[in-house]
């Protein structure tokens, strides 16, 4: 399994997600709010990207999200490292 490019920017609006995506892939995208003791929940299926994240959360907030890639099948292609924001 390969390494998938992901991108976090900030927005007015909210975390702005950009990743590759091939045509034919599924991506899915997952946040963990409040770090390494929080568990990863899947916020997006067969995501496209951009993907932008528009929950509230209170400011100090630790966010972290990956890409998880799959085929049709859905089996498991490739995952992007981890990326986070501490929400201002």
């Amino acid at each position: 399994m390969h390494t998938a490019k992901i991108d976090l920017t900030l927005e007015p609006t909210g975390r702005h997600l950009a990743f590759s995506k091939e045509l034919l892939e599924v991506a899915h995208v997952f946040r963990r709010v409040g770090g390494e003791a929080s568990t990863w929940q899947r916020v997006a299926v067969n995501a496209r990207s951009p993907f932008l994240d528009t929950d509230t959360f209170a400011p100090g907030t630790l966010l972290e999200y990956y890409v998880q890639h799959e085929t049709q099948q859905g089996e498991p292609e490739a995952r992007s490292h981890v990326v986070s924001t501490t929400v201002a």
